[in-house]
C-alpha cells in the first residue's frame, strides 16, 4: 500500500492545527524535514529493495523495556526514543542530562546544573521547595529502582540502553506518568565474563573513572548465577568563579554503583536483584545582582548534596501453563540537602536557606501475564492483570536565618498509592490489533507542617503553627489503542489516552492559609495520538513521526503570590490548558562507514488564563516548559581501520519556566563533536561539547532580591560553556 504523499513532517508543519515553525532556523529544519520525509517515505512496501551492490543491514532488535510487555522498538504503537550502547559512547555521553535536547519535547528545570525535574509535553514538576509535597509527573527508572523527582542519579556508565516513552502511561505506571517515563537500562549479567576500564580528563579539572565487569558466580553452571558489578566516579571543578571566596563555587562529584545478580535454580523460577548506592555533591551558586553569568560573589556559596542506597528483587515463575507469575519489589532511601545564598552577595540583608529532606519509599507489584500471543482467553490474544502498592514517607526540615529571623519549618508526610491494572490485545484479522489498558488507583496524602519563628531579641518568641493538610481521591486512567500493519515495515497507530496526576498539599513556611491554597485537586489529562513507524532498504532507513493533542482539566501549575523577596509558593489549580504538536525521528544508514539521524519536535500550547505573581491577570499564553520547536541533526563516520567520528546540532525555542511570570529562556542552537579510534580492545575519544561556547539559559525567572526596594528582576542561570576532553575504555 502507497502512503499518501502528504504524510511527511514538512507538510504536516504546514497545517493550521499545527502553526509551530515560525522562527525555527531555516538550515537544521530543511535537512531534517527532507530526512524525515525521506524515512517516512521508505518505509512503504514498494520501496524496500536494497539499492544496488548494497546488503541489508542486519540490526539487533531493540526490546523497549518499559513498556508493559517489553514490546521490540518497531513495533511499539506509542511515540518512543531509544538510545542504544552504541549511540551513548558515540555521542560521549556521561549523564542523561547530555540527551535532554535530543529527545524530542523533553524539558527539565532544577535549581542545579543537573537535570532533575523532568517535562515530557509540558507536563512533569518543575521544582520543590519548603513544605512542598512532590508533584512528579514524568516517572523516572533505573532498572527496577524508582528515583522520580531525583534525576541527578541518572549516570550513563556501564548503561545498555535508555528509554523515554512521551504521552501519559496511566494504564501501566499511573499517577507519575501522566506526562512520560524515562528508563535507564543496566548492563544485564551473563554467563560469559566481561568488564569495561574507562577514564576521562577535560577541562574545568574533569577526571572521571568506571570499572564494570561480570560473569559467572558457578564455573561449571555458568547460566545459574551471574552478576555485574559496575562503580563510577566523575569529579570536576565547574565553571562559576567565586570572587569573593576566590574559588570554584559550582564543582560536581558524584559517584554512582550498581549491582546486578540472576539466579535461575531451575526450569521455573528466574530471580534478578539489584542494588544501587549513589552520592552526588553538586555545588548551587548560580546567581549574581549583576546577572553576568560567570562570576557569582556569595559569602556562603549553597550546596545540592544528595545520598541513596536502593534495592529491588524481581522474581519470574513460568511453571504454570500459558500463564507467567512476575513479582517486583524495591525500595529507597535517599537524603538530600539543598541550600544556598538568599543575597547572593557578600552582605547578609536576606540570609541562608537550608533544606534538608529524608525520603523513604517502597513498591510491590505483582503481574500475571499470558505467554502466548494468540487465542490466549477465548477472542482475547494477549492479556495482562496486575496490582500495584506504593508507600512514600518524607520527613522535611527547611531553615532560613537573616539579621533578624530565624524561620523555620519541619514537615512529614506519608502517601500511599494502591492500584489494579490490566491491558488484553485482540487481533481484528491478520493486520490490525486493539489493545486495551485500565488502571485504577486510590491516592492518599497526609502531611504536616509545624512552623516556627524565632525573632532576635531579649525573649521575642513566635508561638508554633501547624498545619496538617490531607488529601485522598480514587482516579481511573487507560488506554485504547488501535495498530494497522501497512506492510512488512511499516506500522500505523491511533490511540486515545486518559492520564492523570494526583492533586497534593501545600506547607510552605511562608503560606497564608486564608489566602492560598493548602490543598490542590486531581488534574486529568486526554491524550490523542496517530503516528507512523518503519524501516527499509534492508533495515537502512528507519523512522517515526506522530502526531499528539492533549487536553488537561484542572491544569496545575506551580504559582507565587508576594512581591520582591517576600514571596509564597504554592501548587494551585488552573483552568484549562491544551497541548497539540509532532514528534519525529530518523536515520539513514548512507553506506558502510557514513550515517546520518534526526529529531524534530513541535508544540503549540495554551494556558487559558492565568495570574502573575503580584496578582495581575494575564491573557492566555503558552504554558512553561512548552517550547514551540526542539531539533537535532547529526553524522556519524566510521571506518574499518577504527577511524570514527560524529558531530551534531541541537536546539531549541525559547519557553517559559513558569507559569505565573512572563520570563522565558532564550532560544539556542549548541554542537556536539567526537573524534575517536579503535585499536584492539581500546577506543580513544576526543570529544567536544558547545564546541561555540554558545551563551544561553538553563533557568530563568523574575524575583526581587537587591536592598532596600527589593524591585523584581530577571535573573538568568547560564547553560555550561564549551568543554573540551579526552576518554580511553578497555574491554575485556
Amino acid at each position: 500500500m502507497q502512503l499518501p504523499t502528504r504524510i511527511p513532517a514538512l507538510s504536516l508543519a504546514k497545517g493550521p492545527a499545527l502553526s509551530l515553525v515560525e522562527g525555527l532556523p531555516v538550515l537544521p529544519y530543511l535537512l531534517l524535514s527532507s530526512s524525515l520525509g525521506l524515512a517516512l517515505h521508505a518505509q512503504t512496501p514498494s520501496a524496500a529493495t536494497p539499492a544496488a551492490g548494497s546488503e541489508p543491514v542486519t540490526l539487533e532488535r531493540l526490546l523497549v523495556t518499559a513498556d508493559l510487555w517489553a514490546s521490540p522498538l518497531d513495533r511499539i504503537p506509542a511515540s518512543v526514543s531509544v538510545f542504544g550502547e552504541d549511540d551513548l559512547r558515540a555521542g560521549a555521553v556521561r549523564h542523561f542530562g547530555d540527551l535532554v535536547d535530543q529527545i524530542p519535547n523533553l524539558t527539565w528545570t532544577g535549581g542545579t546544573s543537573r537535570p532533575r525535574y523532568l517535562q515530557i509535553r509540558g507536563i512533569g514538576e518543575n521544582s520543590q521547595y519548603e513544605g512542598e509535597t512532590p508533584d512528579s509527573a514524568v516517572r523516572f527508572l533505573v532498572d527496577d529502582f524508582d528515583f522520580t523527582g531525583l534525576g541527578t542519579l541518572a549516570g550513563t556508565f556501564d548503561t545498555q540502553q535508555v528509554e523515554v516513552l512521551r504521552g501519559p502511561q496511566a494504564g501501566a505506571f499511573g499517577a507519575n506518568a501522566a506526562g512520560g517515563l524515562v528508563r535507564l537500562v543496566s548492563q544485564a549479567p551473563t554467563p560469559t565474563w566481561s568488564g569495561r576500564l574507562e577514564g576521562t580528563v577535560g577541562e574545568n579539572d574533569l577526571r572521571a573513572a568506571g570499572l564494570a565487569f561480570g560473569g559467572p558466580l558457578i564455573a561449571a553452571r555458568p547460566e545459574e548465577l551471574m552478576f555485574r558489578l559496575s562503580v563510577h566516579q566523575s569529579k570536576d571543578d565547574g565553571f562559576r568563579r567565586n570572587l569573593t571566596l576566590n574559588r570554584d563555587t559550582n564543582a560536581r562529584d558524584e559517584l554512582n554503583t550498581r549491582l546486578r545478580l540472576t539466579w535461575n535454580p531451575g526450569p521455573d523460577w528466574r530471580w534478578e536483584a539489584g542494588a544501587l548506592y549513589s552520592r552526588l555533591d553538586s555545588g548551587f551558586d548560580d546567581f549574581a545582582l549583576d546577572n553576568n553569568g560567570e562570576f557569582t560573589f556569595s559569602d556562603q556559596p549553597g550546596r545540592d548534596e544528595q545520598e541513596a542506597f536502593a534495592a529491588s528483587l524481581r522474581g519470574t515463575y513460568t511453571g504454570w501453563q500459558s500463564v507467567r507469575l512476575t513479582s517486583v519489589t524495591a525500595a529507597a532511601w535517599v537524603d538530600s540537602v539543598y541550600s544556598y545564598d538568599d543575597d547572593w552577595t557578600a552582605a547578609s540583608y536576606m540570609g541562608f536557606s537550608d533544606l534538608r529532606r529524608d525520603r523513604e519509599t517502597f513498591n510491590q507489584e505483582l503481574r500475571l501475564d499470558s505467554t502466548a500471543t494468540r487465542d490466549a482467553l477465548g477472542a482475547i490474544d494477549r492479556w495482562t492483570f496486575g496490582a500495584f502498592f506504593n508507600r512514600t514517607d518524607e520527613d522535611g526540615v527547611y531553615t532560613n536565618e537573616d539579621p533578624g529571623n530565624i524561620r523555620g519549618l519541619n514537615t512529614r508526610y506519608k502517601a500511599t498509592n494502591a492500584a489494579l491494572f490490566g491491558q488484553t490485545a485482540s487481533d481484528l484479522g491478520d493486520r490490525a490489533r486493539l489493545i486495551l489498558g485500565l488502571r485504577a488507583e486510590r491516592v492518599d496524602l497526609d502531611g504536616a507542617g509545624t512552623r516556627t519563628r524565632f525573632r532576635k531579641g531579649p525573649g521575642t518568641f513566635d508561638p508554633e503553627r501547624t498545619l496538617a493538610p490531607a488529601f485522598d481521591d480514587t482516579v481511573v486512567g487507560g488506554k485504547l489503542t488501535f495498530e494497522f500493519d501497512l506492510g512488512d515495515r511499516t506500522l500505523a497507530f491511533a490511540s486515545v489516552t486518559r492520564g492523570y496526576k494526583a492533586g497534593g498539599i501545600n506547607v510552605d513556611a511562608r503560606i497564608d492559609p486564608a489566602t492560598d491554597p493548602l490543598v490542590y485537586d486531581t488534574e486529568t489529562l486526554w491524550n490523542y495520538e496517530v503516528g507512523l513507524r518503519g524501516h527499509t532498504l534492508g533495515r537502512r532507513v528507519h523512522g517515526e513521526v506522530t502526531l499528539f493533542r492533549l487536553d488537561r482539566r484542572d491544569t496545575q501549575v506551580r504559582d507565587s503570590a508576594g512581591f520582591g523577596g517576600s514571596y509564597r509558593f504554592f501548587t494551585a489549580n488552573a483552568t484549562d490548558a491544551h497541548v497539540q504538536g509532532l514528534e519525529a525521528s530518523g536515520a539513514w544508514d548512507a553506506t558502510d562507514h557514513w550515517s546520518f539521524h534526526g529529531s524534530l519536535a513541535l508544540m503549540d500550547s495554551e494556558l487559558e488564563s492565568f495570574t502573575l505573581s503580584d496578582g495581575t491577570a494575564v491573557p492566555p499564553r503558552s504554558l512553561a516548559n512548552t517550547p514551540r520547536y526542539g531539533y537535532s541533526f547529526g553524522a556519524r563516520f566510521r571506518h574499518d581501520g577504527g577511524l570514527f567520528a560524529s558531530a551534531e546540532v541541537v536546539g531549541r525555542a525559547k519557553q517559559y519556566d513558569s507559569n505565573n511570570q512572563n520570563e522565558a529562556r532564550r532560544p539556542y542552537a549548541v554542537f556536539n563533536a567526537n573524534l575517536g579510534y579503535v585499536w584492539r580492545a581500546w577506543t580513544f575519544t576526543l570529544w567536544g561539547r558547545n564546541l561555540f561556547d554558545k551563551v544561553y539559559d538553563q533557568r530563568v525567572f523574575f524575583f526581587g532580591n537587591e536592598d532596600p526596594d527589593y524591585l523584581p528582576t530577571r535573573y538568568e542561570s547560564r547553560a555550561a560553556p564549551r568543554q573540551l576532553g579526552v576518554s580511553a575504555a578497555y574491554r575485556f
